[in-house]
């Protein structure tokens, strides 16, 4: 049991409890190993070894100093806290003054501060009425820098102008769009200013046209259009009195000069006397009249040019003419026709005084009588040129209107003097020559004829559209008065010849003039009407041929009797009909008949025409065939009792082969 208590006694001294926690240390442990050495720097000198005896007092007495000297560290950090504390309490009783003077100043200040608060929301809502204002007068007022440009009669025309005048012009339709409906007096106002604005800006335009184009520009023979000039009388198209204005007075200007420059074309010519005066060629009617005309509708494009120009204005600035077509501006567009009466009435105003120098001057070719040749010809050229110009100025224009009395004038002359030639053939009866042939006075109309209808042919070419029979229609006439008078001449020439020669003589002229004919469609009618007639005079021809190839043949009596005596009676008892009559006219017959050819030949040698010479022949040939079938078919018939019928007549086929050689 003392053992017991002594184990126990032991285990709860300190000594023990300390040797033990000692003894169950890991020394290896990296702790362990620190705290060692840690001591082992603790104590340093000779009296190391007394001093580790006691280091448990040492542990505490250095625990003690570390203690006061911490304690002495916060002493100095109390105080300041203390100092801190002070400040503190010091702010914070500042900070209540101040609370307190604030909740007064606030109390104080609410009215100001709602006040406040009202003039921003008043100030925003004026900043947005003046944004919407001057939005308001940007769009529906022009600037100053605009309103100077349209109004100062200093400053020049230009595009700036023009941009200011097209804004000045849409502010006033939008005025008249948007504000007329919710406020009547703010659109009032604003058209109001806008409507003097545009009367100044107008007024300028008209002062410029008149004062800077029209006196220097528009008085040259061929004037420029500028740009500037075109979108100036298109903004003048607006005010059409003041458009009028200065169209009559360009056209005044253009009357003047356009006669002038005609005039100076016919007495002075070009510059440095290049081209020559239009009046040298005088003695030339065609060239003479074709010249005017010539340069009459060269005046008429450019007319034409100008016009339109100053009536259309700036939409002509996007479009390109054809370089070969003077008359492409007829098809730029429907928009710059929409007043076409009143350009062709301008183009007229424009040309108009031309009109009594040209009449005078083609009425003084037309009254020396040119002839019909020449008559004609200057009523094709003037016909020509009228419709030409019409298509630039139209074609009730006063100078069309003189092209077409002058065209009706030279018709005149041309119909009256192939009325003159008809009443000469009709009292002037040429007898026929010993050949047969035409007279000259056949060939001098027929001639004449030709160079018709050669001008004729090349006038149709300006009337592409026009169908065959109304060019036809149109030259009938001339074809009856040409031909009608010349056809009767032949024919009372030639009542005092015999039939032959007369066939042949009428055949002959018919020929000479149904040549020419032959040779232009719009004469096929008539060219027709007398083949017909050459047909009936080679009838004629072939009558009287076979007449004589009977005669001569012998066959002629023979012929005669069978046609008497054909179902009458036997043709063998006719004492004409007899074989040895039949035999010896047979005989005779062949001899004949090796020339007949020849014969018929020389007969009508008298014939111009070699075809016609063949047909007479064939026909006459083909009519004696007929007749001696007749004849052979009459003596082979059985009824006629002719005995070896066929030993005293030749074969049909060998009859025709003598007359083909």
């Amino acid at each position: 049991m003392a053992t017991t208590v002594s184990a126990k006694l032991a285990r709860t001294h300190p000594l023990s409890q300390k040797l033990q926690k000692i003894l169950s240390q890991n020394l290896d442990s990296t702790e362990t190993r620190t705290a060692l050495e840690s001591l082992d720097a603790f104590y340093e000198g000779e009296s190391e070894q007394l001093d580790r005896k006691d280091l448990k007092a040492h542990l505490d007495a250095r625990e003690m100093d570390s203690y006061r000297r911490f304690l002495g560290a916060f002493d100095s950090v109390l105080g300041t806290l203390s100092g801190i504390e002070a400040d503190l309490d010091a702010v914070n009783t500042t900070y209540a003054e101040m609370e307190g003077t604030l909740r007064t100043a606030k109390e104080d200040s609410a009215a100001l501060l709602a006040q406040t608060r009202e003039l921003k929301s008043l100030r925003a809502k004026a900043i947005e009425k003046k944004d919407i204002t001057n939005q308001f007068l940007t769009r529906f007022t022009p600037s100053e820098k605009e309103l100077a440009i349209l109004t100062n009669p200093l400053t020049g025309i230009s595009d700036e102008f023009f941009a200011a005048f097209a804004n000045l012009s849409k502010i006033n339709d939008e005025c008249n769009a948007f504000l007329m409906n919710d406020n009547q007096k703010a659109g009032n106002d604003i058209i109001e200013s806008i409507a003097i604005a545009q009367e100044k800006a107008y007024n300028k335009l008209v002062s410029w046209v008149q004062i800077n184009q029209m006196p220097q520009n528009m008085r040259r023979e061929t004037p420029e259009l500028s740009p500037v000039l075109r979108k100036a009388m298109a903004a003048l198209k607006s005010r059409p009195t003041l458009f009028q204005t200065c169209l009559d007075e360009i056209c005044q200007i253009r009357q003047e000069i356009i006669v002038q420059s005609f005039m100076d074309a016919l007495t002075r010519g070009g510059p440095n006397g290049m081209p020559r005066p239009i009046e040298l060629h005088a003695h030339d009617p065609v060239r003479y009249v074709g010249d005017m005309l010539a340069w009459l509708h060269q005046a008429s494009v450019g007319e034409r040019e100008l016009v339109e120009g100053l009536l259309f204005g700036d939409a002509m600035l996007s479009e390109s003419l054809s370089a070969d077509d003077v008359f492409s501006t007829l098809n730029l567009g429907v928009q710059r026709h929409q007043q076409p009466d009143s350009m062709y009435e301008i183009l007229g105003r424009c040309t108009d005084r031309t009109c009594r120098p040209l009449k005078a001057r083609v009425d003084e070719v037309l009254a020396s009588h040119p002839g019909a040749t020449l008559a004609y010809k200057l009523a094709n050229t003037i016909q020509f040129y009228n419709q030409t110009i019409s298509r630039v100025i139209g074609p009730t224009t006063a100078l069309c209107e003189t092209l077409k009395d002058c065209h009706t004038k030279a018709l005149k002359v041309f119909f009256d003097a192939l009325e003159t030639q008809g009443i000469r053939m009709g009292a002037f009866v040429q007898k026929p020559g010993r050949d047969l042939a035409p007279p000259p006075i056949v060939k001098e109309a027929i001639m004449q004829l030709r160079e018709l209808m050669a001008s004729h042919e090349s006038s149709m070419l300006i009337q592409p559209n026009s169908s065959e029979k109304s060019v036809e229609d149109s030259f009938d006439p001339i074809l009856s008065a040409s031909l009608d008078p010349l056809l009767a001449m032949c024919i009372k020439g030639a009542s005092s010849l015999p039939r032959f020669e007369n066939a042949v003589y009428i055949c002959n002229c018919l020929h000479y003039i149904q040549s020419p004919l032959s040779l232009y469609e719009f004469a096929s009618t008539r060219c027709d009407a007398i083949l017909t007639q050459i047909e009936t005079q080679l009838g004629v021809l072939i009558g009287e041929l076979y007449s004589v190839v009977l005669q001569q043949s012998g066959l002629a009596p023979l012929i005669e009797a069978v046609d008497e005596n054909l179902g009458k009676m036997p043709l063998a008892h006719v004492p004409l009909l007899d074989p040895r009559t039949i035999s010896t006219t047979m005989s005779s017959m062949d001899v004949y008949l090796c020339t007949a050819g020849f014969d018929a030949q020389t007969r009508l040698s008298g014939l111009l025409s070699s075809n016609h010479q063949e047909r007479a022949v064939e026909g006459a040939f083909a009519a004696f065939m007929a007749a001696y079938q007749r004849f052979h078919a009459a003596v082979m018939e059985p009824a006629n009792k002719f005995e070896f019928p066929a030993s005293i007549l030749r074969p049909v086929e060998e009859i025709r082969t003598l007359l083909v050689v």
